[in-house]
């Protein structure tokens, strides 16, 4: 009797629907899957920091950062296409405890990310990207 319910057409039906589905959002995370994370310190928060993050891939189209740190000042970190004439986003800090991120449409396999000091001369920054 158990088999039987196992084989019903309408439990077979619902198996190869969630296998496709889980099959389908395997293939759509692969690519943020097979990136490695660019890592960037600035550990000297009055002093400017360019730094280049890119991916394997032939092609990206995300860009995702993540900011977490200290600050004493202002400061703001910005991220660009390589030619740094096209700007993606721009964060802004204030003084004290920072924790940001972001995700972008993103059309390059490199990205740039500056670090500019404004007002700060203590602190700690750690920079997080992901292009995929």
């Amino acid at each position: 009797m158990k088999w039987k319910n196992v084989l019903n057409v309408h439990n077979l039906a619902k198996a190869i629907v969630s296998c496709f589905i889980g099959l389908a959002f395997f293939l759509l995370m692969w690519p943020y899957w097979m990136e490695d994370d660019g890592v960037f310190e600035v550990t000297d928060p009055s002093q400017v920091y360019l730094f280049e993050d890119s991916s394997r891939a032939s092609y990206a189209d995300v860009v995702e950062a993540s900011i977490v740190g200290y600050l004493d000042g202002t400061a703001s970190v910005e991220i660009y296409y390589p030619d740094a004439t096209r700007r993606v986003w721009t964060y802004n800090f204030q003084p004290g405890r920072i924790d940001s991120s972001g995700r972008w449409d993103f059309y390059d396999r490199k990205v740039r990310i500056d670090y500019i000091p404004g007002t700060a001369k203590k602190g700690y920054l750690k920079i997080v990207t992901k292009v995929f």
